[in-house]
C-alpha cells in the first residue's frame, strides 16, 4: 500500500513540474529589459511612470556638480562650461525614447553653441557594454559620460528613463526637470521661456 501511495505521489510530482516547465514562463531566462509601453494609460503623459510619493530633485533646487569620464577615458565637468545653461539628460542604449531623443538634443546644440551644452549620461551600470553605448553614440558630438555606478543617476534621484535636467550653470539652479522623452520643439519652448 506505501509503494503504490509513494508512487503515485512521485508521477504527480513529476506530472506538475512537466506542465510548470511547458507552459509556464518560470526558470526561462528573460533577454531583455522589462519594457513596459504606457503611451495608452490615459492617467500619464508620455511613457513613463513615477510613484506618487517618490522624493525627487525639482525645480528651483540646487543641482549638484559632478565630474564623469567620457568615453574617451578623459574626465568631464557638468558645469564647467561656457555655455549659460547645461542639459543633463540621463539615457540607456535599451531605452527606446531615450535613443529617439538623441537627435533632437544634438540638433539643439548644434542650433544653440553658445547657449547650451548637451551631456548625456549614460547608466552604464544597466548597460551590457561599453562598446554598446559607443555604437550608440558615434554620430553625435555632445559630450556623453558614464555613470558607472549609478552615482550620479542616485544623486539627481532619477527614477525613469530618459529624464533630463535643465540647469544654469552661474548658479546651479535647476530650471527644469523633464521626465520622459523631450522633443525639439519642447526645449526650444522651454529655452524660449527661461530666456523672457
Amino acid at each position: 500500500m506505501k509503494k503504490n501511495f509513494f508512487s503515485i505521489l512521485v508521477v504527480l510530482v513529476l506530472v506538475v513540474i512537466l506542465l510548470v516547465m511547458n507552459f509556464t514562463n518560470i526558470g526561462e531566462k528573460q533577454s531583455n529589459p522589462n519594457i513596459i509601453d504606457v503611451t495608452g494609460d490615459t492617467s500619464v503623459d508620455g511613457v513613463t511612470i513615477t510613484a506618487p510619493n517618490a522624493k525627487q530633485l525639482q525645480e528651483g533646487e540646487t543641482a549638484a556638480n559632478f565630474t564623469l569620464p567620457n568615453l574617451h577615458g578623459e574626465s568631464i565637468n557638468a558645469l564647467n562650461h561656457n555655455q549659460e545653461y547645461v542639459l543633463v539628460n540621463f539615457w540607456a542604449t535599451w531605452c527606446p525614447p531615450c535613443i529617439e531623443e538623441l537627435p533632437d538634443l544634438q540638433t539643439f546644440e548644434d542650433r544653440n553653441p553658445d547657449l547650451v551644452k548637451i551631456l548625456a549620461v549614460n547608466v552604464t551600470e544597466s548597460e551590457t557594454s561599453v562598446s554598446n553605448v559607443q555604437d550608440f553614440v558615434e554620430d553625435y558630438t555632445f559630450d556623453v559620460v558614464l555613470d558607472k555606478e549609478n552615482e550620479v543617476y542616485d544623486r539627481y534621484s532619477v527614477i525613469n528613463m530618459p529624464t533630463s535636467f535643465v540647469i544654469r550653470t552661474s548658479d546651479q539652479k535647476i530650471m527644469k526637470r523633464i521626465n520622459g522623452a523631450v522633443s525639439l520643439e519642447q526645449l526650444e519652448q522651454i529655452f524660449e521661456e527661461s530666456n523672457s
